[in-house]
């Protein structure tokens, strides 16, 4: 920090701190291989974010969740680098069928009137009908639904990034 001192009208800089700080948390993992995180802990800690209200383009739990920001912060917990936007998740992960689906795996939808990947969430149960939490929208926030209905409809596939 620049100091000025009046006697010299000179200005001297103080010398850089010197730390020896270990860092607050890992390096971020990717999300290029299966990740070894544990499903029940994995749900269980989205699970603790059920009620808190909708946000889009939020991914602060103190502001509120899109779907998107949902997930995002969910796996800035284990220190994973994830995708921001649901459509980035088109290529992550392993695509398994909905017999196959475990809890922890995510599940992609199509936008409303799009062919484009636009929600998505983390299943919580895959006993029938299969269950999922997400960022459902304004009104409803972080809720858990049921594989039914409209998410039939807007179904695209479920992707498995956990080991």
């Amino acid at each position: 920090m620049p100091v000025h001192t009046p006697a010299s009208n000179a200005t001297t800089t103080d010398p850089p701190e010197q730390t020896n700080r270990i860092p607050d948390a890992p390096i971020s993992v990717s999300m290029d291989r299966p990740l070894h995180i544990d499903r029940k802990e994995f749900t269980a800690y989205a699970k603790t974010f059920l009620g808190t209200p909708y946000k889009y383009g939020s991914a602060d739990p103190d502001k509120g969740f899109d779907c998107s920001g949902f997930l995002y912060h969910i796996f800035q917990h284990y220190h994973v680098k994830s995708p921001r936007s649901s459509y980035n998740y088109e290529y992550v992960g392993q695509e398994v069928s909905l017999q196959h689906a475990l809890p922890g795996d995510l599940i992609l939808f199509r936008g409303e009137n799009s062919r484009r990947i636009g929600h998505i969430g983390i299943i919580t149960s895959n006993k029938i009908p299969l269950s999922f939490i997400h960022a459902a929208g304004t009104g409803t926030g972080v809720i858990i639904s049921t594989f039914s209905g409209y998410y039939q409809k807007q179904f695209v596939k479920i992707i498995r990034v956990l080991e």
